[in-house]
């Protein structure tokens, strides 16, 4: 899966703007930020259906 230059700078930018501790101790309060970061610059940000089939081994 390949994403989109601005996405990527839009979670880079957010990235380098949290604390290290907040990277570390509170990931998920990061991923909150960067949410808000995209739906701010107008991205959709929708959850993707699981999709669940059997595995065969390689």
């Amino acid at each position: 899966m390949t994403a989109p230059l601005a996405a990527v700078a839009v979670v880079r930018a957010t990235l380098e703007d949290a604390h290290l501790a907040e990277l570390l101790q509170r990931p998920g309060m990061t991923a909150q930020r960067i949410t808000r970061a995209l739906a701010a610059e107008g991205w959709t940000i929708t959850r993707t259906p699981a999709v669940t089939e059997p595995q065969q081994a390689a």
